[in-house]
């Protein structure tokens, strides 16, 4: 199959000869004071309806345009519209760029948008700019679970590792950019992918949920793509600065960012450092939480466009984490070092028929460090472990169009790798020599993926189907795990497997009438086993208290789903969003305990020994629910809420005494681990001052979580009410203010998804109250 692609690529090149003698028009569009070019801009040519949309440097094409005379309209929220009378002949194309005026003074305030974007029939979540950086949060995790069934779960001050609608971990898709992807080097996960990009550098983030955005990669259950700033062009040369510094109080943290950017339409670039630092916080009840960190980075990316809809970007990034503190876990990460490369080309409006062409690679590599010398047993035995991850890969993406079917087809690769040992130090016993275990001995895996994504109007329908098929083969050079004295405690034989996988979706939205519509998406997807599943040797990664062994051989999982959602804007009301989903997964991962005469835990004041395995079936379901009031609006509401639930029709729960397995018992219906209860958000502001004035309070409302897992011992979670306060002001176009509040009424709470402190049943307690401000200054 993978030697019949580029053939197929090639007669799909071949097929742009049959074209119609109809004209197009092509440009950019930029703004008239900087020069900077636009995204996002609404472009329509009356009265034949046709539309577009400009991307991110600002281009646009109509295309299959009859002959005739026309009016172009062009429209962008904050810019004073503009429309231009165009005449167009047979087989002519039309270069038409524009220059908008800035509108006076705005705030472009971005929230959460709509849940079912116009042209996608399945949830997605967008978030951009300038909420990131009003926000105090310090990395990713912890900002987007403020957006409705997004979670994350809490080991630490940072770095929470996000949960979508009960899918976490592998079973998401993490991506930077173009594809770009991070592998963590922890095996219990505290630097998950979202960890390794610094949020002051990120301009967008889009949460595709469900199994369906499969041009993107593999995709069970959801898609995190974070698209960081990127060079752009100018009209003549120009430079602009931003800079942001930050302050909270409680853990007295601060972040200090500096952005420079310019150039002009051939060549341009994007420069950009970090610095964030926190203490310790206290929770509402004074109690203080080991939670603190340092972490910094820098980045550089150049731009070139040297020949019309052709251009290249270069990107490199280090970031650097230091003394990052985990009380959930056995050890803190003592450093962490990350180098992110990539590359990318894009060439546009290539033909009436080939619309773009993309190419990109990339390649990171995390050297993470972690030890338990401040943990309590760290007198007797001091661990220290060094592990090295590597992934690189690429991917190139055709996007046709004829007529208004619109095609996507390609193709992408990624490459894992994983190598570390954990060293042991018994300090009490300086005469025993000091052992070296493998955490990852060589382990890799590869992954091959051809796509293709079909999109066609069909009157009030909006159809869209794909196809994915991954080639995925992993193997490492032994999995041996040996006793001090040298004695084999385990070994697993057969390290190697290969899989052939097929995903397909399909999904439609049909337009009831202007204002309202209902869409429908079904999608099956299939996920791989990942590295802790496949090779982790006697750690203890899971939620329950088990060492847990890597299964080379487990089968993958599959995610069979569907999304049924209604969209219904009343013109002077606001936009209101309903989504219901049910997902139904087989071959579900879980950890089954392995008998002490196999082998015995290695970790201390373990239980016992779980082997992951393939269990038969799990099913999740839930909804989300969104309203947002019009734009125009002064006064302004967005209301939230959100819910998921996770069932294991039959689980099993070993029965435990004195740190011991004595038994086992089965449990029907059992609650999947780790699911965040019901809760919504209440948010009201207020524009004042021609919209550069803006307060806000947010009202946020968690249920109690009572439907626990009794397989995994799971505690229940007591509900909480939230109250926080914001304002931001905008004194001039340099100049910006963020402050804010959170937490107002200092309550001690914590999430579901919090875990609880290493050797305890203590809750890890969140953030009492905390004070902040963010100073906003471009130039």
């Amino acid at each position: 199959m993978i030697r019949c692609f580029p053939a197929i690529l090639l007669f799909s090149l071949c097929y742009q000869v049959i074209t119609a003698q109809t004209g197009k028009i092509i440009g950019s569009v930029y703004d008239k004071t900087s020069g900077q070019t636009i995204s996002n801009v609404n472009i329509k040519l009356l009265p034949l309806g046709i539309g577009a949309v400009s991307e991110n440097d600002g281009s646009y094409i109509l295309i299959k345009i009859p002959e005739g005379v026309y009016q172009m309209v062009v429209s962008h929220v904050g810019y004073v519209e503009q429309s231009r009378k165009v005449v167009m002949y047979k087989g002519k194309t039309i270069a038409s760029d524009f220059y908008l005026i800035p509108a006076v003074e705005k705030l472009d305030e971005v929230l959460v948008k709509d849940l079912a974007p116009e042209h996608l029939p399945y949830p997605v979540d967008q978030i951009n700019t300038l909420l990131i950086r009003e926000s105090p949060k310090s990395d990713i995790g912890n900002f987007i679970r403020e957006t409705p069934n997004i979670s994350g779960i809490r080991k630490g001050g940072t770095n929470l590792d996000p949960v979508i609608r009960g899918f976490k971990f592998s079973q998401l898709n993490v991506q930077i950019n173009n594809g770009t992807k991070i592998e963590g080097g922890c095996p219990n996960r505290m630097d998950p992918a979202t960890s390794h990009v610094e949020i002051n550098d990120v301009k967008a983030i889009n949460i595709y949920k469900g199994p369906y955005a499969l041009r993107f990669g593999p995709n069970m259950g959801g898609i995190i793509r974070i698209k960081t700033m990127q060079p752009k062009q100018y009209k003549k040369f120009n430079t602009e600065i931003t800079a942001i510094q930050g302050f909270e109080s409680n853990w007295n943290g601060t972040k200090s960012h500096l952005n420079i950017e310019g150039g002009n339409r051939f060549v341009y670039f994007n420069l950009s450092g970090n610095y964030n630092r926190a203490d310790n916080y206290k929770s509402g009840n004074g109690e203080r939480v080991s939670s603190s960190f340092t972490k910094y980075n820098y980045s550089a990316q150049l731009g070139f466009n040297p020949v019309t809809n052709h251009g290249f970007s270069f990107s490199f990034d280090e970031s650097f984490g230091r003394n990052v503190m985990f009380p959930a876990l056995p050890m803190d990460e003592r450093s962490d070092d990350t180098r992110i490369m990539s590359f990318h080309y894009e060439g546009k409006q290539l033909s009436d028929r080939i619309i773009s062409i993309t190419l990109s690679a990339y390649h990171s590599r995390v050297n993470h460090v972690m030890d338990n010398k401040q943990r309590p047993f760290s007198d007797t035995l001091v661990a220290i472990s060094s592990i090295t991850a590597i992934n690189y890969g690429g991917r190139t993406e055709i996007n046709y169009m004829f007529g208004k079917h619109h095609l996507y087809t390609g193709i992408d690769y990624e490459y894992i790798y994983k190598d570390g040992n954990r060293t042991k130090s018994l300090i009490l016993q300086p005469n025993l020599p000091v052992k070296t275990e493998k955490l990852w001995d060589n382990a890799r895996i590869r992954n091959i993926g051809m796509f293709t994504e079909y999109n066609i109007p069909i009157g009030k329908f909006e159809l869209t189907g794909a196809i994915r098929v991954d080639l995925n083969d992993a193997t490492c050079r032994s999995m041996a795990f040996y006793a001090m004295n040298g004695q084999l405690v385990y070994s697993e034989p057969d390290v190697s497997s290969s899989f052939i996988n097929l995903s397909v979706s399909a999904g439609a939205i049909y337009h009831i009438k202007k204002n309202l519509k209902i869409n429908l998406a079904l999608g099956r997807s299939v996920r791989n086993p990942d590295m802790v599943e496949r090779f982790i040797m006697l750690l203890p990664v899971g939620y329950d208290n088990f060492d847990y062994l890597g299964n080379p051989q487990l089968n993958p999982e599959t995610n069979n789903q569907v999304d049924l959602s209604a969209n219904y804007r009343p013109v002077n009301i606001g936009s209101f969003n309903c989504n219901l989903f049910f997902s139904f997964v087989q071959n579900y991962i879980t950890g089954k305990e392995v008998p002490p005469s196999v082998v015995k835990p290695q970790t201390k004041s373990v239980t016992g020994v779980k082997k992951f395995y393939n269990a038969d079936h799990v099913y999740l379901y839930g909804f989300e629910f969104s309203y947002t009031t019009p734009e125009r609006n002064k006064l302004g509401i967005i209301a939230v809420a959100a819910l998921t639930a996770g069932i294991n029709p039959s689980a099993t729960k070993y029965i435990i005494q004195n740190n011991q397995v004595v038994g086992q018992e089965i449990v029907k219906n059992d609650p999947l681990p780790e699911i965040p209860p019901f809760e919504s958000t209440v948010s009201v502001f207020y524009k004042f001052l021609k919209d550069r004035l803006i307060p806000k309070i947010s009202i946020r409302m968690v249920a109690a979580q009572n439907q626990i897992s009794q397989s995994y011992y799971e505690l229940k979670t007591p509900g909480f009410v939230l109250a926080d306060l914001s304002i931001y002001f905008k004194y001039n176009r340099y100049l910006g203010i963020s402050a804010g509040v959170n937490n107002i009424f200092n309550n001690a709470y914590y999430e579901h998804l919090n875990r609880r402190i290493i050797g305890s049943d203590l809750p890890l307690y969140e953030p009492g109250r905390v004070f902040y401000a963010n100073l906003i200054i471009t130039l």
